[in-house]
């Protein structure tokens, strides 16, 4: 979704859902950081980072290590995966119907359909409010 909500929003969100500024720009940095990390374009291993169903499984495994390391920046992580998910589709084919001239750019939060951005602040809301909880009352996911 590009930096407009791989850090502007998601730091927004997470001082709104009780971070601290440093914590929240810790965990912005992350999120935006992550396509640096693992561009889609350089393997096969790296797309299923970036498109569903894959990226949601990356979403839960980085956000269990999140909490039972206290690791924003594992956080920032689960967030990216889950917002492209989100955005980008089953099997990226929003960017495919891109290329095809015949959809939307799914890295485009202005461009996105109201339902689309609904579903990444919901998303990354609901992890961002787990993550506070959970560290918060000091419980480890299970492995």
């Amino acid at each position: 979704m590009g930096p407009d909500v791989h850090f502007k929003l998601t730091y927004r969100w997470a001082v709104e859902e009780g971070f601290g500024h440093e914590e929240a720009e810790r965990v912005a940095a992350a999120d935006v950081g992550y396509d640096e990390l693992y561009p889609a374009r350089r393997s096969l291993a790296n797309i299923t980072r970036h498109f569903a169903p894959w990226a949601w499984l990356w979403s839960r495994h980085y956000f269990r290590r999140s909490i039972r390391l206290d690791d924003l920046v594992l956080l920032g992580w689960a967030l990216h995966c889950a917002q492209d998910a989100v955005a980008h589709g089953t099997l990226g084919e929003k960017h495919l119907l891109l290329r095809a001239r015949l959809g939307r750019d799914p890295d485009s939060w202005t461009g996105a359909p109201s339902g689309v951005r609904r579903r990444v602040e919901a998303v990354s809301r609901e992890r961002l409010a787990a993550y506070r909880g959970m560290v918060e009352r000091n419980v480890r996911p299970r492995r």
